[in-house]
């Protein structure tokens, strides 16, 4: 049986959107294990003095659960 789960992260850059979801993902795989899917919901910039100066990017991050046989509690 396969079991997934789904969470939403927020992330910004000041380079690109691109660089944004990057850092999503790298800093969502320090926690979350099997990550197999990305889903961009939002793109928006931060704007100042008429120039952008952030990226943000909202995500939806699509996950296996772990099996039962390697729960560790």
């Amino acid at each position: 049986m396969w079991i997934g789960k789904v969470n939403e992260l927020i992330g910004s850059s000041p380079v690109s959107f691109e660089e944004a979801a990057r850092q999503v993902v790298a800093r969502a795989d320090r926690t979350l294990r099997g990550i197999t899917g990305i889903e961009v919901l939002e793109k928006r910039v931060k704007v100042e003095a008429e120039r952008i100066v952030e990226y943000r990017v909202r995500l939806r991050l699509h996950f296996d659960m772990a099996p039962e046989t390697a729960l560790h509690w």
